[in-house]
């Protein structure tokens, strides 16, 4: 069964887009999958179904101004000044549907890029309802995204943070894509030229975020790693990173390693990392990405033990 259907964020009433994919009972538990920027759920559609088939029932969101969670289509890439706030709190809403729903099924949330900033901002406050976490492609922490916070926040007070600098966002994709321009625009993302394709025709995918949308995923990473405010519940919640070797958002093998310590560093005991040399950012979608699948099968089988 897939069935695409609508509920209400808590934090503001927003409608928040949800797929569900799904057999039978999925006595094996439930797995949320959260997408990153630009992105939308569909995305995950081919790992949602794999997992469906391997007896787990699957759901996947639209963050807020991404995909269908938006009030009109010109809203997409606009998260409503919010900030992470509101982004976390869609997600705590969509835990709390599906626990409602199915109270006795293990819950895993796997996350790519932006979606693991929402989720760890999230674990902040909230990580008794989960039994494990995969962040797929994490974006590590750096001092320029500190100057780029401080750029957007001052460009966020003209006009409600609505307006959209293309020119801005191809600096950084060109930044990214610097090793892999031959192969062109967004070879960065994925080595599959197909993936990309499937992207760059998909409108739902294919936009300029504004700069409210920036400025929102800039304060998720300046909270994700900040040391502050952390209320750890579940010390031993299995979190498992996982990121291609060849993608820029690691930065290098140190920062990467300090993201994952980080985790540590807060409360939580129960922490691995595995990096697929070859791969780059989109792994979830990546040539061999059936070997992704595996490992996060094993993990979710395993509790991250």
């Amino acid at each position: 069964m897939e069935k695409k259907f609508y509920i209400k964020s808590a934090f503001d009433g927003l409608r928040l887009s949800l797929l569900e994919i799904s057999e039978g009972d999925s006595p094996q538990g439930t797995i949320l999958f959260i997408h990153g920027l630009c992105g939308c759920k569909e995305r995950h559609i081919p790992a949602m179904r794999h997992f469906c088939e391997k007896g787990f029932r699957c759901f996947g969101m639209d963050l807020r101004g991404h995909g269908d969670s938006i009030y009109k289509e010109e809203d997409r890439g606009y998260t409503y000044q919010v900030g992470s706030k509101g982004m976390t709190e869609d997600i705590r809403t969509v835990i709390s549907f599906i626990k409602k729903e199915f109270p006795v099924s293990p819950l895993f949330i796997v996350a790519h890029s932006m979606g693991t900033l929402a989720t760890r901002a999230l674990l902040k406050t909230e990580d008794k309802d989960i039994d494990g976490i995969i962040l797929c492609g994490s974006v590590s922490d750096s001092i320029m995204s500190r100057v780029a916070l401080w750029l957007t926040g001052a460009l966020a007070a003209i006009d409600k943070g609505r307006r959209r600098y293309p020119a801005l966002q191809e600096l950084t994709t060109a930044a990214y894509n610097r090793r892999f321009r031959k192969e062109g625009r967004q070879a960065w993302t994925c080595s599959d030229p197909e993936v990309r394709k499937a992207f760059t025709d998909d409108p739902r995918c294919n936009f300029t975020p504004t700069v409210d949308c920036t400025l929102t995923l800039l304060k998720m990473m300046k909270e994700t790693y900040s040391k502050k405010g952390w209320n750890v519940h579940n010390p031993a919640l299995p979190i498992l990173f996982i990121s291609g070797g060849d993608d820029p958002c690691l930065i290098n093998l140190k920062r990467f390693h300090h993201s994952a310590g980080f985790m540590n560093t807060v409360g939580y005991n129960n922490v691995s990392s595995i990096i697929y040399l070859g791969m780059r950012h989109e792994v979830l979608n990546e040539i061999g990405k059936e070997d992704i699948w595996q490992e996060i099968e094993d993990f979710v089988a395993n509790r991250g033990n």
